[in-house]
């Protein structure tokens, strides 16, 4: 059984939705372009301006996507772009 919903939009709501979408996907276009390119712990730190103790525990944390060459961590600057440490500082309390 198939259902159809029909939402009654004025101009200025349908600018808000499709400014919401473009925004959407231009910010995929912009990440997309960095998800290859792999960043230091300090790289992460700065970026967020946390100290780089805190980028390694939640890296051991699994609450960072990494991955690790060796001793060292690295991460995925699309994805660290898109992490929200305030976030992630309430999760790891």
């Amino acid at each position: 059984m198939e259902s159809e919903i029909t939402y009654k939009l004025n101009e200025k709501d349908l600018d808000q939705v499709l400014d919401r979408k473009l925004k959407d996907l231009n910010k995929m276009a912009v990440l997309s372009r960095f998800r290859d390119r792999l960043i230091s712990v300090d790289a992460v730190a700065e970026i967020h301006g946390v100290h780089r103790d805190t980028v390694i525990r939640y890296a051991k944390l699994n609450l960072i996507p990494s991955e690790r060459q060796g001793k060292l961590y690295k991460f995925s600057l699309a994805q660290i772009l898109e992490l929200d440490f305030h976030q992630l500082r309430c999760m790891n309390h």
